[in-house]
């Protein structure tokens, strides 16, 4: 048996657009790339624009923050300049016409030989030099250093030792 075909069943030849319809999806077509391509050109307009503010951003601050350091720079160059005034200052204040000046104002005079108290202190090691004087020969202690810090070392040790076997507590 054979079927016979239906109408109902049989596809209709595919219809062809009418040359109306062609132009219309046609111009469509055009409006949506024109569109696609106005958007495209859009984006890329956004970013330069945006790439130049972040450009003009960086640009002043790094202007703004050159001329704080130009600033500082200057007024560390003043202050240096001020502390090479104070420093001269000072040294003027402390050259020696001026200290004597001053001490003779303040009611400081030389002292004389008698006017000099010594102070001996027991144990402390000392030269003893003869010093000549318009009075005559008068004895002075001189304090000897010791040389190398090992001497010293031995110095202090047997000052503490003495100092134990005499019974002394010292600090």
């Amino acid at each position: 048996m054979t079927a016979i075909p239906s109408s109902s069943s049989t596809k209709a030849p595919a219809r062809r657009p009418s040359a109306r319809q062609t132009r219309e999806r046609l111009r469509q077509l055009g409006s949506l790339i024109e569109a696609q391509a106005a958007l495209g050109w859009a984006v890329i307009l956004v970013l330069v624009a945006l790439l130049g503010v972040i450009y003009l951003n960086q640009t002043s601050q790094t202007a703004s923050v050159g001329r704080q350091v130009q600033l500082l720079q200057f007024k560390l160059s003043e202050l240096k300049r001020e502390n090479r005034e104070l420093e001269r200052l000072i040294a003027e204040a402390q050259s020696l016409p001026k200290l004597q000046a001053e001490a003779a104002r303040l009611g400081f005079s030389q002292a004389r030989p008698d006017d000099i108290e010594y102070i001996i202190v027991p144990d402390y090691l000392v030269s003893v030099e003869a010093i000549q004087m318009d009075q005559g020969a008068v004895e002075t202690a001189v304090v000897v250093p010791p040389d190398t810090i090992l001497e010293a070392l031995q110095l202090a040790l047997q000052q503490r030792f003495n100092s134990l076997v005499q019974g002394e507590a010292r600090e």
